[in-house]
């Protein structure tokens, strides 16, 4: 359960400038790149990922949920996807913030109807950030380019004894 709202936005925070850092590792001409026609592209998952903590305050702020998509319109290079995941953040960032500690007891519906504390929705906003940012990172990967290691090691740098 969180408990206070300027902590969780901190952690969010960190989420975020993770995310970021694999926005710094992927060529121009992997945006469009989909491993199938039926799947999104890199630069659809990142607006995505972006477009979808806007639904996420909606929720929280208003009690409805609206999707406003991940089409090219919310950018189509590098530096107007960045743009725009940063402004998504901001606003993410600053709704929540004003909406304060009381929030997080409030009750609100989940796109199945039901209702739950808004924590629970809260919970789910780095879960579905981090869900796609390792469907970036396996992009990447198909790609033959090597995704940014999130904490700075890989897991061979990690002794194996004592």
């Amino acid at each position: 359960m969180i408990h206070d709202i300027k902590e969780y936005v901190n952690y969010l925070d960190g989420v975020h400038k993770r995310t970021m850092q694999y926005l710094k590792t992927i060529p121009i001409e992997l945006l469009d790149w989909k491993p199938s026609e039926d799947k999104f592209s890199t630069g659809d998952l990142l607006r995505h990922i972006a477009s979808s903590r806007l639904m996420f305050l909606g929720i929280i702020e208003h009690g409805y949920w609206v999707y406003t998509g991940h089409d090219t319109g919310k950018g189509t290079t590098i530096e107007d996807i960045s743009n725009y995941l940063e402004e998504c953040q901001i606003k993410l960032k600053e709704g929540l913030l004003k909406a304060g500690n009381d929030v997080l007891a409030k009750k609100v519906l989940t796109l199945h109807g039901h209702e739950v504390s808004a924590w629970r929705i809260l919970m789910a906003i780095p879960e579905h950030e981090i869900h796609h940012r390792g469907q970036i990172s396996t992009y990447l990967q198909i790609n033959k380019i090597e995704p940014p290691q999130i904490f700075g090691l890989k897991i061979e740098n990690v002794k194996t004894t004592l």
